[in-house]
C-alpha cells in the first residue's frame, strides 16, 4: 500500500508546498539582513531562526493536501493507468490505525459522544466504519479528505467491475436525513483540485 502523500498525483502539492514555504524563509531571512544592523546579537538570530522554523511548521499543518489519509495498493488508477488486478483503497482513523474502507462510498458526520468526526457509510444504513478525525465535520480540510477518498473509491470500483452509476448517488442523496447536509456537486466544488492533471486524470477514468 503506497499513501497519498507518496503518490505522483501528490508532487504538485508536495512542489506548492515547497515554494510557498521558500517564500516564506527569504522573507523571515530579508527581515533578519534588513533589522541585523539594528539589533546585533545572538538573541535576534535565535529569535529569527525560530520563526523561520516555527512558520514552516505551521505551513505544513495547514496544508491539508500533505495529510490526505488515504491508501492505495499498486492495481489502483491512482498508482497507474495499467489495470492490473483488485484494486484497493484504505484510510487512516484518528487512532493512527489503517483499515480497507470496504464496499461503497463514505460520508463525514459528527460524533455526539466522543466528539470530532466519524467516517459512515454513505448509504440507506449510515453504518460507522470508525473514528476518522478529532476536527468536525466542518472542518475544510476533513472535506477535501472524504472527497479524495470517494473519488479514490470509485476509481477502485471501476477497476473491479463495481461501478457505481450517478443515478445510485443521486438515489443516495435523496434518502439522507441530515446527517451532513451538501448538494449533488458540493463536494467538487468544495475541494480545490490544483493542479489541473489531477482532475484530467480522474475525468479520463
Amino acid at each position: 500500500m503506497r499513501p497519498f502523500i507518496s503518490l505522483e498525483l501528490a508532487r504538485p502539492f508536495i512542489v506548492r508546498f515547497c515554494v510557498v514555504v521558500s517564500v516564506y524563509e527569504l522573507v523571515i531571512l530579508g527581515l533578519f539582513l534588513m533589522l541585523n544592523s539594528l539589533f546585533n546579537s545572538a538573541f535576534f538570530f535565535l529569535f529569527i531562526v525560530v520563526m523561520m522554523v516555527v512558520g514552516a511548521f505551521l505551513i505544513y499543518r495547514n496544508s491539508p493536501l500533505l495529510h490526505v489519509p488515504l491508501a492505495v495498493n499498486i492495481n489502483h488508477p491512482f498508482m497507474s493507468d495499467a489495470e492490473l488486478g483488485h484494486a484497493v483503497v484504505m484510510v487512516r482513523f484518528s487512532d493512527r490505525t489503517w483499515g480497507d474502507i470496504g464496499e461503497g462510498r463514505v460520508r463525514l458526520a459528527e460524533d455526539e459522544l466522543v466528539g470530532g468526526t466519524l467516517l459512515l457509510r454513505d448509504d440507506d444504513t449510515y453504518a460507522p466504519l470508525g473514528h476518522f478525525s478529532e476536527r468536525q465535520p466542518s472542518h475544510p480540510a476533513l472535506k477535501r479528505h472524504v472527497t479524495l477518498i470517494n473519488q479514490a473509491i470509485a476509481l477502485r470500483d471501476a477497476v473491479n467491475g463495481e461501478e457505481d452509476t450517478i443515478e445510485q448517488a443521486r438515489h443516495r442523496e435523496q434518502m439522507d436525513t441530515g446527517l451532513l447536509e451538501r448538494s449533488w456537486f458540493e463536494e467538487e466544488d468544495a475541494i480545490e483540485m490544483e493542479p489541473d492533471g489531477i482532475l484530467g486524470k480522474l475525468r479520463r477514468e
